[in-house]
């Protein structure tokens, strides 16, 4: 996740997975495009596995390209977590009072592998299981620094509101 703005009163993160969404969008078209110029020649061998692979690239575009926010906001004591995707979004919301703190959670599978190990940014609550920011583990020093930047924001002492006069 990235960092959107930062305030005293409210911090807002984003993930937004467009290298992967174009990635896999590249790869529908050729497949679409090598079926196409197989439908249309004498060669129909392989048309169905071709089709099999467009619906499945289809399948993980929907599925793992989506638009994640956290808003943390100190105004209206709330956290609330959007996700939108190509089915449509989701919001959550939770006291910003019971957040007590943000960890890495690391994916069990592969952490020898060269771009080092996946992971995403984890809340924990005063009270009930941690709530991930994101639905899936990425490579990269992202969820790390995501961390670093809610703990530092949660850590922070609010700013203190100006006393009211009263007229004179």
């Amino acid at each position: 996740m990235q960092l959107v703005s930062s305030s005293p009163d409210r911090l807002v993160l984003r993930a937004r997975p467009v290298l992967m969404g174009l990635g896999i969008a590249c790869a529908m078209l050729v497949f679409a495009a090598i079926w196409l110029a197989k439908a249309f020649s004498d060669d129909h061998s392989d048309l169905t596995a071709l089709a099999l692979l467009f619906g499945l690239f289809g399948v993980v575009f929907i599925v793992f390209v989506r638009q994640e926010v956290a808003v943390f906001d100190r105004l209206s004591n709330t956290l609330t977590l959007r996700s939108v995707g190509v089915l449509g979004a989701r919001e959550q919301f939770r006291p910003l009072a019971d957040v007590t703190k943000a960890a890495l959670e690391t994916s069990a599978n592969d952490p020898d592998s060269k771009a080092g190990p996946c992971q995403r940014a984890v809340l924990h609550f005063s009270s009930g299981p941690p709530l991930p920011l994101s639905t899936i583990f990425r490579s990269g020093s992202g969820a790390k620094i995501a961390v670093q930047q809610i703990n530092t924001w949660l850590n922070q002492k609010p700013p203190k509101k100006p006393a009211k006069r009263s007229p004179a």
